[in-house]
Parts: structure tokens; sequence; C-alpha cells
């Protein structure tokens, strides 16, 4: 069976390896990571999402365009806009309903 390999498919496959090899490794270093959260070839543009500590860090703009926007750039030169998904990490929803729930 022949698969053909969609464009958007290509780029996704290219922005997570450098997440993977590139981003992801600084950002561990904070206790944070990003995913790649859709890719919009058209528009030459990826939305992406920060997870862990980086979720919510007043640092996160400055991130994006200081370290995942230029590694972005460098390694696919198709990708020439990143975006944040705003929507909350999973860990950090948690928390704020836990500090809602306990009573001390």
């Amino acid at each position: 069976m022949n698969e053909t390999i969609t464009e958007e498919e290509k780029l996704r496959d290219e922005i997570e390896k450098v997440i993977d090899e590139n981003i992801n490794p600084k950002l561990m270093e904070h206790k944070g990571f990003i995913e790649l959260v859709d890719v919009f070839p058209d528009e030459r543009a990826a939305t992406v999402r920060f997870r862990g500590a980086c979720s919510g860090c007043y640092a996160i703009d400055d991130t994006l365009k200081n370290t995942v926007l230029p590694a972005i750039r460098k390694h696919v030169k198709q990708i020439r806009h990143v975006e944040i998904d705003n929507d909350l990490d999973d860990d950090v929803w948690e928390m704020a309903k836990s500090l809602f729930t306990n009573k001390s």
C-alpha cells in the first residue's frame, strides 16, 4: 500500500523533531516543556501549548520569541509564525481546583 504524506503531516513531524531535540531540553531545565497543538501550512504557522512549569509562567512571551520561534524557523523554513494555545495545563487546573476545595 502506497501512503502519501501530506504537507501538514510532514510539517508536524519536522516541528515535533525540533521541539524534542532543540526546545524541550532547554525548557526541561525549568521543569517545563511545549507540545505542538496544530499546524497551518497555508498560513505558514503553528500553535504550541506550554506545559509543566512553563504553563502560566510570566516569561512565556519571551520564551516564545527568544527560544521557540527561532528554533522552529531555523529548522522548518516553511513556518514563519508560532502562536500560543492558552488552554490551561491539566496540572494547573487541578492545582487551582484544589486551592478552592481544600479548607485550611
